[in-house]
């Protein structure tokens, strides 16, 4: 089957795939992807208080792109009658997961015409079906979105045709994804200067391309001002923040050399492993490839930077594929034990499929939307729900307002005094693990953030160090 019929097929397969993940990937990934977008999106609608949002929102650093989609979106949901949040947060993510598909099928085009045909077959296969690609595919959040317009910035820039029309496409592309994440502008800027300096494309290309990402910005000026209702130029406000620094909010700081051991890791040790040396082996053959211009200099500012988190890497993860054929063919030709590679093609397709597996049927973060669906059909108003968990820790089983069944309490249980307030609860969430000194009740278990097939797995994946399942139970005297 030819590279373009393959691809095809692959597509309409990918199609039905991500649209499964983005209906089982309930929830968040992270804490910002709900409350720096849905929230926002909540107060714009009237729906939820400016107290309840978080600090930065005061602080005006969130673009109100993303927001303004999901404002859109819901609305269009509601004039549909949808109302229930489970639906409307799924159509976030499908909406996502088809913008990521026609990015990819797009750029796919652009760059396999450079691989002969059995390299081109496994490109597609890799592009669509590496495991944490469905994943981040289905995230409507500002590392997601980013690296889908990243995605489409580059296959613009590599499009046949006039390159001074395509410089313009892909500056517009270029902007948007700066809007939803500002620090890519790193990428975008290393993107020009390989235009300007190893392809050596006309300055009229990088003229349209810098034009065309600053008239998205200004828009982005406006869009912000409209929605927070004065002048707002909120990735100006970002960086200044960055920059400056805020003593009133502290994160976490780790040492620079955190990344490559993070990529070994939670990539899964064999694909993590073979990624990142596939990284050096083309920065050290291909130095001048359009792969390395943009990840270098985005991973070194980023280790340089205190403060971090493996989902900052995300807007690079879709151009993993195309560097792993990038570096399978440098490897041909600097070994003869071929037998070995194929062998390390094998291990790498099964630890990959179990990936797959587990991203396409599990849900996002803590898993607690997974409960609130469930909640969401047991209970009566005046219900009071139980979370068994220290005070301090709550932030991460309690369900946003967003999710929460309307008219039911929600309250903490003290692991240390679990006995306290049990008489008059009518549903607990407890973490495995945890004692329950039931008394005079009988739980009845309703649901898990997790499917118990893959908690053993999840537990693999995080080394020992995730957060155990929570389940949730329906307490009956």
């Amino acid at each position: 089957m030819s590279g373009p019929h393959l691809h095809r097929n692959v597509f309409l397969i990918a199609v039905v795939v991500y649209l499964i993940t983005a209906w089982n990937s309930s929830g968040f990934h992270s804490a910002d992807e709900h409350f720096q977008i849905i929230t926002f999106a909540q107060w714009k609608l009237g729906e939820l208080p400016a107290e309840h949002l978080p600090w930065e929102f005061a602080a005006e650093i969130r673009s109100s792109f993303q927001p303004w989609v999901a404002v859109a979106i819901f609305k269009v949901a509601e004039l549909a009658g949808i109302h229930d949040p489970f639906t409307q947060a799924f159509l976030l993510r499908a909406f996502t997961a088809l913008l990521a598909l026609f990015a990819m099928r797009r750029f796919i085009q652009v760059v396999m015409v450079q691989f002969p045909l059995a390299e081109q077959r496994s490109f597609i296969l890799l592009s669509y079906a590496l495991w944490f690609i469905p994943f981040i595919s289905v995230r409507f959040s500002s590392e997601g979105w980013s690296a889908i317009l990243l995605l489409r910035t580059i296959a613009a820039l590599l499009s046949p045709g006039s390159k001074t029309r395509n410089g313009a496409i892909a500056g517009l592309f270029a902007g948007i994804a700066m809007l939803c994440r500002p620090p890519v502008a790193l990428i975008i800027l290393t993107l020009v200067a390989w235009s300007r300096l190893v392809r050596r494309d006309p300055p009229k290309v990088v003229v349209n391309m810098l034009v065309a990402a600053s008239g998205v910005l200004l828009v982005g000026v406006l869009l912000d001002t409209a929605f927070y209702g004065h002048f707002t130029p909120a990735i100006w406000n970002y960086f200044s923040l960055g920059l400056a620094g805020d003593p009133a909010h502290r994160f976490d700081e780790l040492p620079w050399y955190y990344y490559p051991p993070w990529i070994v890791k939670y990539a899964i040790p064999p694909i993590g492993a073979v990624i990142l040396l596939a990284f050096v082996l083309v920065s050290w053959k291909r130095p001048s490839h359009m792969i390395v211009w943009c990840a270098f200099p985005y991973i070194v500012v980023h280790s340089l930077i205190a403060h971090k988190e493996l989902r900052f890497l995300y807007p690079l993860a879709f151009l993993v594929p195309w560097l792993l054929l990038e570096a399978w063919r440098i490897a041909k030709t600097i070994t003869t034990s071929l037998s070995v590679l194929y062998v390390l093609q094998v291990i790498l397709a099964v630890f990959n499929g179990v990936g797959v597996a587990v991203v396409i049927t599990s849900s996002a973060g803590e898993g607690r939307v997974r409960l609130a669906e469930v909640l969401h059909r047991e209970v009566a108003p005046g219900d009071r729900i139980g979370y068994v968990v220290p005070t301090a820790l709550l932030w991460r089983i309690e369900l946003p307002a967003f999710y929460a069944p309307s008219g039911v309490e929600q309250v903490v249980i003290e692991p240390s005094t679990p006995s306290q307030g049990m008489e008059e609860l009518d549903f607990l969430v407890v973490q495995d693990g945890t004692p329950i000194p039931n008394g005079q009740n009988v739980l009845l278990p309703l649901t898990r953030t997790e499917p118990h097939w893959s908690t053993t797995l999840m537990r693999w994946y995080t080394w020992g160090e995730g957060q155990p399942p929570w389940t949730l139970y329906r307490v009956t005297r």
